[in-house]
């Protein structure tokens, strides 16, 4: 079972090099972060300028950091926030490092994501909104729950809010739905319903 939700909760797009050569390492905006495990993920940190806010981006499922360019390059117009969009392990550039996605690596990639904001970029938490989308709800909300964030200085609790876009209650709920088995509880990811309640942040829930 944890097999299944595992493959179902990270179906990493299988593109060929060229495109995230083409796409995504002629970015200007492109930085590159690492995490606890001194594993390599690209990151883009887009400008959206007039707001002073900076809007902290885990994407879906089905998607990566190349695929979703245009995305984020709209989403900081139209909210006039800066847009940091981080790579999970095991997707795109990292994906073809041989890197392998799970739960465990999504949140390293998120916490070197905070690391790069409020302690290199020196971005105070209480202008970076968390904004985590289908399967990206789940680092986002692990996150945003947590008091603290290996190597920084700075607690996510204090954090400007929290946006889930379509999030998960839990992997294998989104899979399974509630009927899980004992089993089945302790194989499962992302297990949300369990960690929103320690957000302390405002939170936004869209469909």
């Amino acid at each position: 079972m944890g097999g299944a939700i595992n493959t179902l909760a990270f179906p990493a797009p299988n593109l060929p090099r060229q495109f995230y050569e083409d796409e995504l390492k002629t970015r200007p905006d492109l930085v590159w972060l690492e995490t606890v495990n001194k594993e390599r993920i690209p990151a883009c940190h887009v400008r959206g300028g007039s707001s002073g806010k900076t809007l902290l981006y885990s994407h879906g499922n089905a998607e990566d950091l190349g695929l979703h360019l245009e995305y984020i390059d709209s989403l900081a117009h139209f909210t006039g926030a800066d847009v940091f969009s981080y790579e999970y392990v095991g997707y795109s550039l990292s994906k073809l490092q041989g890197c392998q996605p799970s739960e465990a690596a999504c949140l390293r990639s998120i916490d070197a994501a905070w690391r790069y904001l409020v302690d290199m970029q020196k971005i105070p938490p209480q202008q970076i909104i968390i904004f985590g989308r289908s399967i990206g709800s789940g680092p986002s909300v692990d996150l945003a729950s947590r008091k603290e964030v290996e190597g920084s200085q700075h607690s996510p609790l204090n954090a400007a809010g929290v946006v889930l876009q379509s999030p998960l209650e839990s992997g294998a709920r989104a899979v399974l739905g509630h009927v899980t088995s004992f089993l089945g509880y302790h194989l499962d990811i992302f297990r949300n319903y369990e960690k929103i309640d320690k957000i302390t942040s405002p939170v936004a829930i869209m469909p």
